[in-house]
């Protein structure tokens, strides 16, 4: 298995939706994942260490778990199928057995970062799937990370108009990103 960590969400405005950006911890390749508008909110919030005023599914799900005596171990992007991907939550159970339970990347995900368990990819998964370090979008996406994070800050602090600048950075460089093919090798740097 390679462990991940979420690295951010960008939109991508062709396709009219969202992509999770997983980044493998002692590497160089990264893994998109394309999940919905409300799961990308959901994990977003998540990332920036905000809360719903009411619980969310991922708030729920987690709460049972608890409340069940069930540890979750990790997470892992186990399978890639027709351009679907396919992810399991392993949890230990109260008797200490193991169990893995299939879910969608977005929903794993979630919970894996409301638990703060590792999020794993196969190898088969990030070998077929991931992308390798294109400079002009890793350097874009390393700024949307690392905005993503001076937000949350703000956020903390109470600093709304100098989030609301950020926000509009953000937005900006993820326009930029969609807008920049990595697999076009005719394609310019920004």
């Amino acid at each position: 298995m390679v462990d991940v960590e979420v690295i951010g969400i960008s939109v991508c405005p062709p396709y009219q939706g969202y992509v999770v950006i997983l980044k493998e911890r002692d590497g160089e390749r990264w893994l998109p994942i394309f999940i919905g508008a409300a799961e990308a909110q959901s994990i977003s919030f998540l990332l920036q260490g905000l809360e719903y005023a009411r619980p969310m599914t991922y708030d729920l799900f987690a709460a049972i778990l608890v409340e069940g005596s069930l540890d979750i171990l990790s997470t892992t992007i186990c399978d890639l199928k027709d351009n679907t991907f396919f992810a399991e939550v392993e949890v230990k159970i109260a008797s200490g057995e193991m169990r893995r339970i299939d879910a969608r990347p977005s929903d794993a995900i979630a919970l894996a970062l409301k638990s703060k368990a590792p999020i794993r990819v196969a190898h088969k998964v990030m070998d077929g799937a991931a992308v390798s370090n294109e400079p002009v979008n890793r350097s874009i996406v390393e700024q949307i990370a690392y905005l993503h994070q001076k937000l949350k800050e703000c956020v903390e602090v109470e600093a709304y108009e100098e989030a609301a600048k950020i926000r509009d950075h953000i937005r900006s460089l993820e326009t930029r990103l969609s807008d920049t093919d990595p697999t076009d090798p005719g394609n310019e740097p920004l």
